[in-house]
């Protein structure tokens, strides 16, 4: 009888501890499915950049800055790991490349002044990294009325229509390209810029309304 007793009493102990196991927080698999894949602003966006740019380069979101930058020769192990942990922690939120050969061209990173889960202030170790290996980058504020033709032209003027600076290097010391700061009131084109772009036939009253409209694109 007692032994009877004694192998119920262990058989809802380890039962017990099986449940407890299964309830505890340090479950290895805590996960549920997401609704979607990427926030609306960021699939809204995504179009937006698709439909300017055209079928000759493709977008691709969410990189990791560790896929597009490797650490370079001679660096001291320490150094190398350091960088290396934290190029593997940071996120691009889109990647421009050449359709065909999936060249890189440039990485364009979306900014929420309104702090809702995207990249509000800037992050300096991955602006470093990329000025450092000559990545051309343009961070653009989250709006809801950006058309076609303000990205396309953003784009054209920041990221394809400028030749990427030559990485410098000097011993182990390696210099970011030094880029004089443009004012304030200035956006991602200026209106010299913008109207260069436009077509040569245009009227010059839509050449005088065009670009001011082209620089209002915040980055």
């Amino acid at each position: 009888m007692e032994l009877i007793l004694f192998a119920m009493i262990s058989l809802i102990v380890i039962v017990a501890m099986l449940a407890s196991r299964l309830n505890d927080n340090s479950f290895p698999f805590p996960f549920d499915r997401k609704t979607a894949l990427f926030t609306p602003a960021e699939k809204n966006f995504q179009n937006l950049v698709e439909q300017a740019m055209g079928t000759r380069y493709r977008i691709i979101n969410r990189v990791k800055l560790a896929d597009i930058v490797s650490i370079r020769n001679g660096v001291s192990n320490r150094a190398s790991q350091t960088a290396a942990n934290n190029a593997n922690s940071k996120y691009l939120d889109f990647v421009i490349c050449e359709r065909d050969s999936m060249k890189l061209l440039g990485v364009i990173d979306l900014v929420d002044t309104q702090g809702k889960g995207y990249k509000v202030k800037k992050d300096w170790f991955v602006s470093g990294a990329l000025e450092a290996a000559a990545i051309p980058h343009i961070r653009i504020k989250v709006k809801a009325n950006y058309t076609i033709d303000e990205i396309r032209a953003c784009i054209n003027s920041r990221i394809l229509g400028n030749n990427a600076p030559t990485p410098q290097v000097k011993g182990r010391i390696i210099p970011a390209p030094l880029v004089k700061a443009r004012p304030r009131t200035v956006g991602a084109l200026s209106p010299a810029a913008a109207q260069a772009m436009l077509p040569q036939d245009t009227p010059a009253m839509a050449r005088q309304i065009s670009a001011p409209h082209a620089a209002a694109l915040p980055h």
